[in-house]
């Protein structure tokens, strides 16, 4: 029997298994890490297919390379498999490199939104010598074709969407020309092989499970990931498939909180309506988060959503300029940001706003118009980024077509952190600064900590949980 590992590496924590929010968690304001569904998936398939899996989230539970070391000498595995971020590929490709100078016997495949469609820059950018296999596509429906070609028949290798490989001495990628519709055909990831006691709900402090309910994105913001891999077709998982997904974490593995992710949760109206009847009608007490745009809202479905356990939104705001709004191509206003965060608020539902400054064509107004849009809409939690511009969005094209932007630093660990570029009238550290500034502004106010503490639902525990995310808060951003 054939063994694979799969594996989150060691170093700093990456929202790894993304497209669009490979975000460096330690680097952000609130963001909590997110189960390692992607191998999950991948464990469930291959299991499926007779092989061996070890599984680990060696970043999750902070154990150092020597760790993965000692695993791989006793593993013994045929395949490692990484799941890589932008922001983090220079440190896994160094894994790597340490991984083939003691261990010649397993290919190595790494996985990430980079590999989608690459070119050819990216495979001199990269030192991929000790690299077997890229992954660009959707893991999910290649996966078991590439463990059969790389094992029984390198052949097939030409006619598996979504991967790269070396033929000849040379890398050659298959695009992704065909997406699947039938997400339903997917097991449920393999959380029997997951640590789901590492995946934790920051305002219950209990085990959360992520559930994937649907992918694609219609929209066209300049700077996004996810039209280009996802599709801008929205494939959705139905809701009994999603419901049975629930039912399963709440009785195998007594996981009751949820991040259902989606690239935007209520875009199909019919589905939340359809998920929310069944999870009300079997009586299963859950607490559940999901995004929005401000846009996709309405009272009577957050009412509905409230009955079933939902408990906090996130919505992408984004900025409090209508101009930077429309030159994004997000669709919204800011009226139509302000009404959706009254709604929310309304249903006495909690807030998570997220918001970019920093691109090209962004002065200091622009900024101070986010800022006040921040402080006005007074929510719960925010993540207050800067715009990285990644291959395939429609910023990168014009950042590195437009003279006096900087363009170093599109990957490593700049990426998702701190500017990677400035805009045509503000500096790196003016961006740097402004958004240090309004991060501890916000989360300083008297106000703010006030109804923090007298939080009906406050348990010492939770108090605890606050506190440490406080001093997270606090360390990083000072530190940037």
């Amino acid at each position: 029997m054939k063994k694979i590992m799969l594996i989150y590496p060691s170093g700093d924590i990456y929202q790894r298994g993304e497209d669009r929010c490979q975000v460096n968690i330690k680097a952000s304001t609130s963001n909590a890490m997110r189960a390692c569904n992607d191998l999950g998936y991948i464990s469930a398939i291959l299991k499926k297919k007779d092989y061996d899996i070890f599984l680990k989230d060696y970043q999750g539970e902070n154990l150092p390379y020597e760790q993965l070391e000692l695993d791989i000498k006793k593993e013994q595995p045929d395949v490692i498999f990484i799941s890589v971020t932008n922001g983090s590929i220079f440190n896994d490709i160094e894994i790597v490199n340490k991984i083939k100078g003691k261990f010649s016997k397993p290919a190595i495949i790494l996985k990430g939104a980079l590999f989608f469609n690459p070119e050819r820059d990216l495979f001199e950018e990269l030192d991929l010598t000790n690299v077997d296999y890229l992954i660009g596509g959707e893991v999910e429906f290649l996966i078991d074709n590439l463990m059969e070609a790389h094992f029984n028949d390198k052949s097939k290798l030409s006619k598996i969407e979504g991967i790269s490989y070396i033929e000849n001495g040379i890398w050659k990628s298959n695009p992704v020309e065909n997406l699947c519709d039938d997400l339903d055909s997917l097991p449920f990831p393999d959380r029997e092989e997951m640590n789901n006691e590492l995946y934790i709900n920051p305002q219950t402090n209990k085990k959360m499970a992520t559930i994937n309910t649907s992918r694609g994105c219609p929209s066209s913001c300049i700077y996004c990931l996810s039209p280009k891999i996802s599709g801008k077709k929205v494939r959705y998982r139905s809701a009994k498939n999603i419901f049975d997904e629930i039912v399963e974490c709440v009785e195998k593995y007594d996981i009751k909180d949820f991040f259902f992710k989606a690239d935007t949760f209520t875009i199909n109206r019919n589905l939340i309506v359809d998920l929310c009847t069944f999870i009300i009608n079997s009586k299963i007490n859950i607490n559940w988060v999901a995004n929005s745009r401000a846009n996709t809202l309405d009272d009577e479905m957050l009412k509905l959503m409230k009955r079933a356990g939902c408990s906090m939104i996130a919505v992408g705001f984004e900025s409090g300029s209508d101009e930077s709004l429309k030159k994004m191509k997000k669709g919204t206003s800011v009226e139509q940001n302000l009404k959706c965060a009254k709604l929310i608020k309304d249903n006495d539902l909690l807030l998570y706003g997220f918001y970019l400054v920093g691109f090209p064509w962004e002065r200091k107004k622009h900024l101070n118009e986010t800022k006040k849009l921040i402080f006005k809409i007074d929510a719960d939690y925010i993540e207050l980024s800067i715009v990285t511009p990644f291959k395939g969005t429609e910023i990168y094209e014009y950042v590195t077509t437009k003279e006096g932007l900087k363009k170093d630093a599109m990957l490593g660990k700049d990426s998702f952190k701190i500017s990677t570029t400035g805009t045509e009238f503000l500096s790196i550290k003016q961006l740097r600064n402004f958004r240090k500034n309004v991060i501890l502004k916000y989360h300083l106010r008297p106000s703010y900590i006030f109804k923090k503490l007298t939080d009906k639902n406050l348990t010492l525990k939770l108090l605890l949980n606050y506190t440490k995310y406080g001093l997270r808060l606090l360390k990083n951003v000072v530190s940037f």
